[in-house]
């Protein structure tokens, strides 16, 4: 049987290297001014996953070479309900987006997950929504890269 720590990671590392080999399609911004190309981001977000994976595979040999390896039984089930949870909060999020716009999306997604998960420090709601702005501001100011406006604007 699979073990998903060892699968999802695999899985991400090809999925990623598929994205880096993709990537370089991208047609040049449109923008002169644009200070990064439309392949920069992809590519470090693919980059980066791919260092996350290997360092997930690594800990997870780490882990069964110090003990030993558990029964059939024993293992974790291949997907848990946190990663449906994940999955289903991204699809939310993706048609959320394509509706309202990175802005309002973004600030929905975000408030809907502390409030899920039960947070009630009012600091946490605070940084969250200030990152969402520094986002959105670096994104349309700094790099003149357009984040989604959605379908009502």
């Amino acid at each position: 049987m699979f073990n998903r720590h060892v699968f999802f990671p695999s899985l991400v590392i090809v999925c990623s290297a598929i994205v880096l080999f993709l990537v370089g399609q991208f047609a040049e911004p449109r923008f002169q001014d644009a200070s990064v190309d439309a392949k920069f981001f992809p590519a470090v977000v693919a980059i980066f996953q791919i260092l996350i994976c290997i360092a997930l595979l690594v800990q997870h040999k780490m882990k069964t070479a110090n003990n030993e390896a558990p029964s059939e039984k024993d293992q974790e089930p291949m997907i848990s309900r946190m990663a449906i949870f994940g999955a289903v909060f991204l699809v939310a999020y993706v048609i959320l987006i394509s509706i309202t716009g990175y802005l309002i999306a973004s600030l929905i997604a975000f408030t809907a997950y502390l409030i899920y998960f039960k947070v009630k420090k009012p600091l946490y709601y605070g940084v969250a929504w200030t990152f969402v702005f520094c986002v959105y501001y670096l994104f349309g100011e700094v790099f003149y890269i357009s984040l989604p406006q959605g379908i009502f604007y």
